[in-house]
């Protein structure tokens, strides 16, 4: 792995096959982010409306209901 700093820019270089694709998932997701204009409630609105609608499609397959 080779870095550097120039001006306002860090340069990370890899050699190809050697690399942590988690790291350059959440580098990534951090460069999108910074972009985002959305607010932290409209991010939370976000996450509570996904994982209920997960919660409604799994929770079949998750619980039991017949149990006590």
């Amino acid at each position: 792995m080779i870095t550097s700093i120039k001006d306002k820019t860090i340069r990370i270089e890899f050699e190809i096959g050697n690399y942590n694709k988690d790291l350059i998932d959440l580098l990534t997701m951090m460069e999108i982010s910074n972009k985002s204009k959305a607010s932290e409630s409209d991010i939370k609105k976000l996450s509570d409306d996904i994982s209920a609608e997960w919660w409604s499609k799994n929770k079949s397959r998750l619980v039991d209901e017949n149990s006590n």
